[in-house]
This record gives structure tokens, sequence and C-alpha cells, in this order.
């Protein structure tokens, strides 16, 4: 597996699923969706700058890239592996309700420099996160065709090792 996605909603843990996948396969470079779709401040590209970087993304031999729904029409075609991310609303309400706690002011690895966490502002965007679940699942159902890659939906760590273990091409062990 040379093209895998890692998909799911806000505070799924997309960014840290890639991040292991990484650390045991480094020949697959991350790239987030995030980091193609932002400027800085949080403002959004134009649609079609974003199509066009990941159009360079897709022709790479090899990847994970991590990202929300949006992603999906235009990769899955492409990909080897999709990783869906798909934990209890419980524990993505905690980590949206720690991640602007955790790093105030500073802004995450996989985000373009520019586009710190603030509490307000991350708070309303986790708020609407959260009421859109059901949306999530439909965009991914209507992209997902009987023919698409190998697929994991992850629902808690188990899942996630499994799914993480099968990609990089390694015994799945409990220890």
């Amino acid at each position: 597996m040379q093209k895998i996605i890692i998909t799911g909603p806000n505070g799924a843990g997309k960014s840290h699923a890639a991040r292991r996948l990484h650390s045991l396969r480094p020949d697959l470079p991350v790239v987030s969706f995030d980091s193609l779709k932002l400027t800085t401040d949080w403002v959004q590209r134009p649609r079609s700058e974003i199509d066009a970087a990941l159009s360079k993304v897709l022709t790479r031999p090899a990847w994970i890239l991590e990202g929300g729904p949006s992603l999906l029409a235009a990769s899955l075609p492409h990909a080897d592996a999709l990783i869906w991310l798909d934990p209890p609303e419980y524990l993505r309400a905690w980590r949206l309700f720690m991640r602007p706690l955790v790093g105030i002011g500073k802004t995450r690895t996989e985000l373009p420099a520019g586009n710190a966490d603030w509490p307000l502002q991350q708070y309303r965007f986790a708020f609407k996160s959260l009421r859109k679940r059901a949306d999530f699942r439909r965009r991914l159902i209507e992209v997902y065709t009987p023919d698409a890659p190998t697929h994991w939906r992850c629902r808690n760590a188990a899942d996630l090792d499994s799914a993480i273990s099968a990609c990089a091409g390694e015994p799945f062990s409990e220890s």
C-alpha cells in the first residue's frame, strides 16, 4: 500500500493516526488536506487552488493523505487504502474541547503557519462539527463504491491498531 487516506470528522484523530503510520512507513509522506486548503487566519483558498494542489499530491507515487470528507471524491479513486476514523462522540467532543487549551495560540503541525488555535474560535468550529456527524457519514457513503480500496472503519484504538499494522505491513500484536 503506497497511497493511504485517513479520514474522519474533526477530533477523530486523523493527524495522530497519520503520524503513527508515518513512523512505521517513513517512505510515505504525510499530507494534511488542511495544509492544502488554508492560507492564514483560517481563510480557505479558492476551490480551484485546492483542487490543483490536491491533484498534484494525487499524482505522487506514495502518500498518506489525511483530511475530512471533502477530499474523498477526488482522492478515493487514487488510493490503495482508506482508514475511516469513527470514534464515539464523547471522545471527539473531549478532543475538540482540549485541542485549543493544549495549544493555545499555537499552530498545529498539520496546519500552515498563521492558523493558531484560540479557544473561542475553535469552540464555535467544534460545535458545528459535532452537529454534522450525519453529514460526514452521508458524504462518505456517496463517494464509496464497491470497487473502492481496502478499507477499515475504526471505532476504537484496537481497530486503529489493526488498520495501521495492516497498512504498515506488520502483523498486529496486542502488546
